[in-house]
């Protein structure tokens, strides 16, 4: 009977432990500081690959977005190919709502995007429509993106899931250009 307690605790423990994750204020002694806005701001591009929910490669991801500020608002155009398909577009509105959170809507996301920004981390959620009006089609995407040390370069790891199960994960390298 301990045996099987001592099993039990450590179970737990260890589901407790597995269970946390890293909140982006975590990240607050990063450099340099990101900051979405003036990232997105002029023209990026990004090249990446998308796996399936096993990890196998699918897919290469490639985008280019065009971002302009106007007021307290950035407006981003982004091309987004997923391996031969056509060209999909994706219409951002992002605005700082105050020292470390942001809020966003595009043409394709349902609701608003919210994310929040720590050092060189930004880490935001929101719900993606793969077909418009069609909430079966509705998918979570939470994306984590590093800003590297030369300031213009940015890692993103995003992780699509349905009713909390992975369905897909991109993970994908951003540019400023110069």
């Amino acid at each position: 009977m301990k045996r099987f307690l001592e099993l039990g605790v450590t179970m737990i423990a260890f589901t407790m432990v597995s269970c946390t994750s890293l909140q982006p204020s975590t990240f607050s002694a990063g450099r340099p500081f990101f900051d979405p806005i003036k990232f997105f701001a002029g023209k990026t591009s990004s090249s990446g690959v998308m796996e399936n929910r096993r990890g196998v490669p699918m897919q290469v991801v490639t985008t280019k977005t065009s971002g302009k500020v106007t007021g307290d608002i950035l407006k981003v155009e982004q091309s987004i190919v997923l391996g031969n398909s056509p060209p999909q577009y994706r219409s951002w509105k992002l605005r700082k709502v105050d020292s470390h959170h942001y809020e966003a809507t595009a043409n394709d996301i349902v609701g608003i995007a919210r994310g929040e920004a720590y050092g060189n981390t930004f880490h935001w959620i929101f719900t993606l429509a793969l077909t418009p009006g069609n909430p079966l089609k509705n998918i979570t995407m939470s994306q984590w993106m590093y800003l590297q040390p030369d300031g213009r370069t940015m890692i993103n790891h995003s992780t699509l899931s349905k009713f909390g199960i992975v369905v897909a994960q991109v993970t994908e390298q951003f540019r400023r250009a110069e």
